[in-house]
């Protein structure tokens, strides 16, 4: 499981995890320029609605990769915040400060705007992340101190505040739960999924991964397709299990035991046609594609707004791309993680361009 890449061991299962992760981000923010034009369970909107609800995975997926990586660590608490936040704050400062000029030009507004557009909710996943990793050094002494123990004692009542809030019955006003709620949990869940030593196979937890997988991402499905709504503005509302509800995660927890233990399965067995298709992602050029687009995700995530608001203000303007057919939706997807990464990949190559790429 474990690649050397530039000196560099890198954990491959937990790069293919990263790839995906934001792979399904952007798959998100493209299906919702598709369906927010068009009529509720009409043929259209029904095709690509329900692929949000494997998007969804997307944010879990970053958050238990970083569980997994930065936990029951030994740092020195100011060195971890600096080297943390040196990569997360230089390339968000410039790209937020640059996408608000970015829809002034491309959708014509007064620029006294430019302070609301800069605190708009795209980059949200970032200002949670920042608070995730204040809490981090916390987690990390209290699992050192408790360890697995610990760890199971946080995700019980974690599972809890998840479970109430799935059901719409969230206590808080009356019992404190809220420091075990929310995004945090899913990174003490990637650290013990995996550190958990299971009772069961390698194979039998590929199959159990994918059994809760599907059953899940299937009650999402369903959820979706029957709960669209018209909003407020007239667009049309995605309605899914958001990322604080267990559907969403026990669909994470499948996916990321799924790759976890695909790889240690193939790992002890490399006669078998399951590690022939291992062998294809791991070593072959689909391993430099993988590690390169894992490598660029943050700074994928950071510019593919551009993007995708740059095909918008084509589609209004020039000739149609999402208002277009939902066949092109995969050219669409394709064309939108290309541009990203590449993006990013060039100014990760140009020193001085480096630190605002958010490569690492």
């Amino acid at each position: 499981m474990i690649k050397n890449v530039n000196g560099r061991n890198r954990i491959f299962y937990l790069d293919q995890v990263r790839a995906l992760a934001i792979i399904l981000v952007i798959l998100c923010h493209v299906l919702r320029e598709y369906t927010k034009i068009r009529p509720i369970g009409s043929v259209g909107w029904s095709s690509t609605a329900f692929l949000i609800d494997f998007g969804v995975m997307g944010v879990p997926l970053f958050l238990m990769i970083s569980g997994s990586l930065l936990l029951n660590r030994d740092y020195e608490l100011g060195d971890f915040l600096k080297r943390r936040f040196s990569r997360i704050l230089i390339p968000f400062i410039f790209w937020a400060l640059l996408l608000p000029i970015f829809k002034i030009i491309t959708y014509p507004t007064d620029p006294s705007n430019y302070l609301t557009l800069f605190l708009d909710s795209q980059y949200w996943f970032v200002w949670m992340l920042i608070g995730v990793y204040l809490f981090l050094p916390i987690l990390n002494s209290f699992i050192k101190e408790f360890k697995m123990k610990g760890v199971e004692y946080f995700l019980v009542i974690w599972l809890l505040t998840i479970g109430l809030n799935t059901f719409g019955i969230y206590p808080f006003h009356n019992l404190e739960l809220s420091y075990f709620a929310g995004y945090v949990g899913y990174i003490v869940l990637g650290y013990y999924l995996t550190n958990k030593e299971f009772n069961l196979t390698d194979r039998q937890m590929i199959w159990l991964s994918l059994i809760i997988f599907i059953v899940f991402t299937a009650i999402n499905i369903r959820f979706t397709l029957t709960h669209g709504k018209v909003g407020l503005t007239g667009d049309n509302n995605l309605k899914y299990y958001h990322y604080e509800t267990l559907i969403v995660v026990l669909q994470s927890t499948g996916v990321f035991l799924f790759f976890e233990y695909y790889a240690k399965y193939c790992s002890k067995h490399v006669n078998t046609f399951r590690n022939k298709v291992y062998s294809f992602f791991k070593d072959t050029f689909m391993s430099k594609i993988i590690l390169t687009i894992s490598v660029c995700s943050y700074g994928m995530f950071l510019i593919h707004y551009f993007i995708v608001y740059g095909l918008r203000w084509i589609d209004h303007n020039m000739f149609p791309i999402y208002s277009a057919s939902v066949a092109y939706l995969p050219i669409v997807l394709i064309l939108v993680i290309f541009l990203s990464w590449l993006i990013i990949y060039v100014l990760s190559k140009i020193p001085i361009l480096r630190e605002i790429s958010g490569a690492h």
